[in-house]
C-alpha cells in the first residue's frame, strides 16, 4: 500500500527439452512480466524463439470447439481457478480426448436442436409471408400451375403503384391489390410468359420486395396455414423436449467445459509467450520482471525440474543501467488490501504511476469514501446503493470492482446518515449525531473548506515525497514544491487564526509578508538562475549569457501566478461539498413538499406514498450520479494534480485474465 510491489529483473537460460516445464512453472506463479526479447541486445541479432504454429492451430481449432459447445448447451457460469498450469505440449491430447467425448454424447441432440429451430425459424417467415396473402381466395398450386402465364407477389410503396401500372402498358398484364402494410401494398402482379423479363424490370424499378413461395405449396392460403400451424406445434414440442436433454446435458458437462477451456486458455497463452523468448541452439532465453519475494520459490522450483541445467540470474532494478537512465520503464504491480483494490480501476482511469512515486490507490479510496459520504449522507439511500453493489458483485462478474465500490460507497453514506440523522429524508427518526446539514449551512461550509486544505496539503507533502524520490531537486523552489507549499501552509495558517481566533496581530502579518516575500521571490528566481547556471556551464559567455532572460523571468512570473491562483481555487472548489449535500436535502424536502401537496388533493393514501418512492428513486439515480462525477472532479483536478505525474508502465501478468476473455471471445467469433 502507498509503494507498488518490490520487484527485481530475472533472466533465466533453460535447455529446450525443459522450456514447457519451465513456463508450467512460472504460469503457476503468475505474477511474471515477460520483456520482449525484441527489446534486448538479443532480439537486435536476431535470436528469437518461434511459437510452433503447429500446436498453436490445434490449440485454435479446439478453442471453436469448447466454445459452441458451451454456447450450444448455453452454459454460463464464472471460470473456474486453475491451481497447477498445464503444459502446452502434453495437455493438447487430453484435451482433444475430453472434447471429442463430450461432442460425441452431445452432438446427436444439439444438432436435432439445431434442425428444428431451422425448421421453426423457416416456418416462421413463411407464416408471415401468406399472413400478407391470406385475403386472395385462390389456391396457391393452381398459381404455379399456369402454363402461359406468369405471377409475382410481393410488396411495393403505395406511390409507385402508378407508375407500375404505366411502365406495363405496353403488355398484357393484371396488377390484384391483396392486403396494405405500412404504407406498402400487397400485391399479386401477373403478366403472359412471354413478357416475365418486361414484368420483373418494371417490379424492380418500383422498389418491388418479393414474397417467395415455396413450389410444393398446395391448398388455399388458409389451409396452408393451418397445416403449418399444426407442423409448427409439433416442432415446438420437440424442441422443448430437446432442450430439457440440454439442460440435463449443460449439467452433466458444464462444469467440465468451462474447466477445460480454462486450461486451455492457459495453455495456448504459454504457448503464445515463447514469441516473447530468445533462443540460441537449444537454449531458451526468457526475461522478465518479478515480485521480489517469488525469486527464491521460482529459483528452487525450475532448479529442480531441469535437474540444474538451468541458468537463473537476478538483477535488482537499481543495479540496471537502462532504468538509471530512463530508458527502460519498470512496470507497476498494484499492491493494496482487498477492499482498497478495486479503486486501482478509478487511479488507472488517470495515469499509471512510475515506480519511484507514491501509489495514490490508499488515498483515493478513503478520501473518495469521505467525499461521497458527505454528499451523500442518508441511510436509506446508503443502504439501497448497497444492496445494487451487492446485486453486481454476485451476478455481474466483469462489474465485480464497481459492485464493491458502490457497495462501500453505500456504507459510507449510512454511516453519514446515521451523523446527519436522516433515513430516507426523514430527520426525526433518529437524533443526529453530529448536525443536520440544512440548519448548520455556515459551519459546514467551514469543515468543507478545512477539508480542502487537509488534501490539498496531503497532495503537497506527496508531491515533494516524489520530488526526493525522483531526485528533482531543482522543483523544491518552484510553485509545486517545497517553496509553493510553504506559502500556501502560511496563508492557510493565517486564515485558520482568523476564523478561530480572530484577525492576525501586527506582528504575524509583518511576518507572513516578509515570509511570502522571500518565498515568492524564490519561486520567480528559480528558474532564471537555473537557466543561467546551465549556459555558465555550457561556456556560454558576454551577450548569450543573458539572452532570453526577460522572457524567462517573466513566463516563471506569470507561472508563479497562475499556481498560486489555482491553491486559492482548488481550495474553494471544495466547498461544493457542502453545496451537494445540501442540495441532497433540498431535493427531499421538494419530495416531501410535492408528496404533501398530493396529499392535500388525494388524501394520504396510494399517490401519497408513490410520490415518496419515485421521488427517492429519483434522487438515488440523479443525485448519486452527480456526487460521484464531483467526488471524481475532486480527486483528480483537486487532488492528484498536486503530485501525480504518471506515465507509469502497467504490469501485465503472465496471465492476463482480460486478455484471456477477449482471446475467447475472438475464437468464439
Amino acid at each position: 500500500m502507498f509503494r507498488p510491489v518490490k520487484l527485481t529483473r530475472v533472466t533465466i537460460q533453460t535447455p529446450e527439452d525443459h522450456i514447457s516445464e519451465v513456463m508450467a512453472i512460472m504460469g503457476d506463479l503468475r505474477l511474471m512480466h515477460l520483456i520482449r526479447v525484441e527489446d534486448t541486445p538479443l532480439g537486435h541479432m536476431g535470436y528469437i524463439a518461434h511459437v510452433n504454429t503447429e500446436l498453436l492451430g490445434r490449440y485454435d481449432a479446439l478453442l471453436i470447439r469448447f466454445n459452441k459447445l458451451l454456447e450450444a448447451l448455453q452454459v454460463s457460469s464464472h471460470p473456474p481457478v486453475i491451481h497447477q498450469t498445464p503444459r502446452p505440449d502434453k495437455v493438447i491430447f487430453r484435451l482433444e480426448e475430453e472434447c471429442a467425448t463430450i461432442e460425441k454424447k452431445s452432438i446427436e441432440t444439439l444438432e436435432q436442436k439445431q434442425n428444428l429451430q431451422n425448421i421453426l425459424g423457416e416456418h416462421q417467415a413463411l407464416i408471415a409471408r401468406l399472413r400478407l396473402l391470406e385475403p386472395l381466395k385462390i389456391d396457391i398450386d393452381r398459381l404455379f400451375a399456369l402454363r402461359y402465364t406468369t405471377f409475382q407477389t410481393g410488396l411495393i410503396p403505395e406511390e409507385n403503384f402508378q407508375r407500375l401500372q404505366t411502365s406495363l402498358d405496353g403488355i398484357q398484364h393484371s396488377l390484384i391489390p391483396v392486403n396494405n402494410k405500412e404504407g406498402r401494398i400487397v400485391l399479386l402482379a401477373m403478366a403472359l410468359k412471354k413478357d416475365e423479363a418486361i414484368l420483373l424490370r418494371a417490379l424492380k424499378s418500383a422498389f418491388w420486395d418479393p414474397l417467395e413461395l415455396n413450389t410444393e405449396l398446395q391448398g388455399t392460403v388458409t389451409s396452408i396455414l393451418e397445416k403449418i400451424g399444426a407442423e409448427e406445434q409439433e416442432a415446438k414440442k420437440g424442441l422443448a423436449d430437446l432442450e430439457a436433454t440440454c439442460k440435463e446435458l449443460a449439467l452433466q458437462f458444464g462444469e467440465k467445459l468451462l474447466f477445460l477451456r480454462e486450461e486451455l486458455l492457459l495453455a495456448r497463452q504459454l504457448l503464445l509467450a515463447r514469441e516473447k523468448f530468445g533462443q540460441i541452439d537449444h537454449m531458451y532465453l526468457l526475461s522478465g520482471w518479478l515480485p521480489k519475494a517469488l525469486f527464491k520459490d521460482l529459483k528452487q522450483r525450475i532448479m529442480a525440474a531441469c535437474a540444474g541445467k538451468a541458468i537463473i540470474e537476478q538483477v535488482d532494478p537499481e543495479e540496471i543501467k537502462e532504468v538509471r537512465s530512463g530508458i527502460l520503464s519498470i512496470p507497476i504491480l498494484f499492491n493494496n488490501p482487498a477492499l482498497i483494490r478495486p479503486f486501482e480501476r478509478l487511479t488507472t482511469l488517470y495515469g499509471t504511476p512510475t515506480y519511484e512515486e507514491v501509489e495514490p490507490t490508499g488515498f483515493l479510496a478513503i478520501t473518495f469514501l469521505l467525499l461521497f459520504g458527505m454528499m451523500f449522507g442518508d441511510v436509506g439511500h446508503g443502504a439501497v446503493l448497497c444492496v445494487l453493489g451487492y446485486i453486481i458483485f454476485k451476478k455481474m462478474y466483469r462489474y465485480i470492482d464497481y459492485g464493491i465500490i458502490l457497495m462501500e460507497c453505500g456504507l459510507s453514506a449510512i454511516v453519514f446518515g446515521i451523523l446527519y440523522g436522516s433515513i430516507f429524508g426523514l430527520e426525526d427518526l433518529i437524533p443526529a449525531l453530529w448536525m443536520h446539514p440544512m440548519e448548520n449551512i455556515n459551519y459546514f461550509m467551514a469543515v468543507t473548506a478545512a477539508i480542502g486544505v487537509t488534501m490539498i496539503s496531503t497532495g503537497l507533502i506527496l508531491n515533494l515525497i516524489n520530488i526526493l524520490r525522483q531526485h528533482r531537486y531543482e522543483e523544491l523552489f518552484s510553485a509545486s514544491g517545497l517553496a509553493g507549499a510553504l506559502l500556501y501552509w502560511l496563508l492557510a495558517a493565517l486564515g485558520v487564526r482568523y476564523f478561530l481566533v480572530g484577525p492576525p496581530t501586527a506582528f504575524e502579518i509583518a511576518f507572513a509578508k516578509v515570509t511570502g516575500g522571500i518565498l515568492f521571490t524564490l519561486m520567480i528566481l528559480q528558474r532564471p538562475v537555473r537557466l543561467l547556471l546551465t549556459r555558465r556551464n555550457q561556456n556560454k559567455k558576454g551577450p548569450l549569457l543573458i539572452q532570453g532572460m526577460a522572457i524567462t523571468f517573466l513566463e516563471s512570473l506569470i507561472d508563479v501566478l497562475d499556481e498560486l491562483l489555482r491553491y486559492f481555487a482548488n481550495t474553494v472548489s471544495f466547498v461544493r461539498i457542502a453545496a451537494f449535500a445540501l442540495a441532497h436535502a433540498g431535493l427531499f424536502l421538494a419530495v416531501f413538499t410535492l408528496a404533501d401537496m398530493i396529499q392535500h388533493t388525494h388524501g394520504q393514501g396510494f399517490f401519497y406514498w408513490l410520490t415518496l418512492f419515485v421521488g427517492n428513486v429519483i434522487i438515488i439515480g440523479l443525485e448519486g450520479l452527480v456526487v460521484s462525477i464531483q467526488t471524481v472532479r475532486l480527486e483528480y483536478y483537486e487532488f492528484f494534480s498536486k503530485f501525480f505525474r504518471g506515465g507509469g508502465k502497467p504490469f501485465q501478468p503472465l496471465f492476463d485474465e482480460k486478455g484471456t476473455k477477449e482471446n475467447s471471445s475472438h475464437q468464439t467469433r
